[in-house]
């Protein structure tokens, strides 16, 4: 969760409201989803508790929220953005490099010590937090008045251009860049294996960054000093540059700034940022009065979303909708219940006991998994946990296999977490290609659920409980694997068979299902030599992975 500072003084003028410090301290950060963790003189240092919110993490967007319910400034926040006539070209040399980028420039601002604090903080929060430390999301902020236009996002060569990088007086190329910067070397793994860099440049040929690494010295550093800024955020993903751009946008028009349009043309295709338009839905009436437990009706309702700084309008049993463009968290009505509850206030509403008696206990099922994983401890083998959203790429290409049917995730944030795994052998791979300088031989496994696609099922898809071990070294092989998982069977108490078989991941005569009262439950093998390649991995390795249920299945 990030962790921000910002002013007192500063924010209670951006509120344009005295608010107590012990009603912010108690309340008032509680409705931007964070909480007071110290106070040091003017400065609170405030965790915040909502990773999908990266609009909140800056003195401007928690006042937007306090200026809500404190200061009468209800409903949604306008941003007029007029053309700034500034065109930012893309290189098609970048398609494999860093792709896209989106644009913007800002006017006439006034930047006192705490803008220019809040404003690098940030830049480097949204980058580190929603662009996972600027893979998916880096941002530039440029001096406009040092720009001359159109701007070429283009790459070069490791040492084809020379400009001094920011806070150094030296020219450096690239290459040295990465070697010999501190930013350089912390986010040079970032660039690696690329024969050319992404680089910004204008046309008088002054650069403005190598992102996602550093700005240059002479574009790239911005003083109080700065009245127009020009800033630039890249990546791999519309869906996660817009609103990154939106959210730095929006925090500097509300210090004043006038907000400029900048055409960014990939080819023929030409893109105009930032866009502001407000994003619109609707809520159901008795839907959130039943997920919420309370009972309001569409004025209250209505009252407490513009609070929370939508713009709301009753139509029949449903409220239409319109809520800021750096908003991207807003997927499901449950979102917007969320923010009316967070409108009511949590402590407000009455605690009700179900009219149920239940017993606690551990499920059958679970039970079954700690009987598996203390299996798996007691033969020496680590346990590790992976995240169940991964990426197409892991669980086809990189496992050599045909792209086969899976649940995605609708309206994803990022593309490297846009699908549920349906299984786990990719996960202890992945783990495997992050622990290469680690000793070997290496031992581990997982258990956990998958989530398989189902038409049947009411949902059209159903949770499995699996069990996949893997290691890795010189000396492992198939005959080693099938041991330990003979080992496991027994101690389990299941009788099983082996049925040479040919999976893509594996090496073919080097794999074979496993099967349980004549059905299959599992696959056991070597991985083949390319999928090993495609994980960066350089020593044999050899897994299983079998259902848990199905295991037990005829366990005495």
């Amino acid at each position: 969760m990030p962790t921000i500072e910002v002013n007192y003084e500063d924010l209670q003028e951006l509120v344009g409201k005295h608010i107590p410090l012990d009603v912010l301290q108690e309340e008032g950060i509680m409705y931007a989803k964070g909480e007071v963790d110290e106070i040091e003189g003017e400065t609170l240092k405030l965790d915040m508790k909502d990773t999908n919110r990266p609009d909140l993490w800056s003195a401007e967007g928690i006042a937007r929220e306090l200026q809500g319910r404190y200061a009468g400034i209800t409903g949604l926040p306008e941003y007029n953005v007029q053309p700034s006539g500034l065109v930012v070209k893309v290189d098609r040399k970048l398609k494999n490099i860093r792709p896209l980028t989106v644009c913007a420039v800002v006017k006439n601002l006034n930047i006192n010590h705490n803008a220019l604090s809040q404003m690098i903080q940030l830049q480097e929060k949204i980058s580190m937090t929603f662009g996972r430390n600027r893979k998916e999301v880096a941002i530039g902020v440029y001096d406009f008045h040092k720009i001359k236009g159109p701007i070429r996002f283009t790459s070069v060569k490791p040492n084809g251009i020379r400009f001094v990088p920011l806070e150094f007086t030296k020219p450096m190329t690239p290459e040295e860049i990465l070697k010999k910067h501190p930013k350089g070397r912390e986010y040079a793994h970032l660039l690696e294996g690329f024969h050319e860099y992404p680089i910004f440049i204008d046309s008088a040929g002054e650069v403005l960054s190598l992102p996602p690494i550093i700005n240059s010295n002479h574009t790239g550093k911005v003083t109080t000093a700065t009245r127009d800024v020009f800033i630039e955020c890249s990546g791999f993903d519309f869906r996660l540059l817009m609103p990154a751009l939106n959210t730095i946008v929006a925090a500097l028009a509300d210090r004043g700034g006038e907000v400029q349009s900048v055409k960014v043309e990939y080819g023929s295709r030409t893109v105009v940022t930032p866009d502001m338009k407000p994003g619109k839905t609707s809520l159901d009436i008795d839907y959130a009065n039943m997920i919420s437990g309370l009972n309001l009706d569409a004025r209250k309702m209505s009252m407490l979303l513009k609070q929370a700084r939508y713009d709301a309008k009753v139509r029949g049993k449903k409220i239409d909708l319109l809520y800021p463009a750096y908003r991207q968290d807003i997927m499901h009505q449950r979102d917007i219940v969320e923010d009316l509850i967070i409108s009511y206030g949590f402590g407000r509403a009455e605690p009700v006991i179900p009219k149920i008696q239940t017993a606690g206990g551990v499920s059958r099922l679970q039970k079954l998994t700690d009987t598996a994983a203390e299996v798996m401890t007691g033969m020496q083998f680590q346990e590790i946990m992976s995240y169940m959203l991964t990426n197409k790429g892991a669980l086809f290409e990189k496992m050599g296999m045909p792209k086969g049917s899976v649940v995605e995730i609708e309206n994803t944030v990022s593309a490297n977490w846009s699908v549920f795994r349906d299984r786990l052998l990719p996960g202890l791979l992945e783990f495997l290609s992050k622990n290469k300088h680690r000793e070997y031989p290496q031992r581990i496994f997982e258990s956990g659920d998958v989530v398989i696609p189902d038409s049947k099922a009411e949902t059209g898809a159903v949770d499995r409980r699996h069990l996949s071990a893997a290691a890795s070294g010189s000396g492992v092989g198939y005959e080693y694997m099938a041991g330990v998982l003979n080992a496991f069977m027994k101690n389990i108490g299941t009788d099983f068979s082996l049925k040479a078989s040919n999976y893509p991941s594996f090496i073919e005569g080097r794999c074979a299902e496993i099967t349980v009262s004549e059905k299959v439950i599992g696959i056991i093998g070597e991985i083949h030599p390319k999928v090993l390649n495609m994980w960066g991995i350089e020593n044999p390795v050899v897994a299983f992975e079998l259902d848990i249920e199905k295991a037990f299945t005829s366990a005495s």
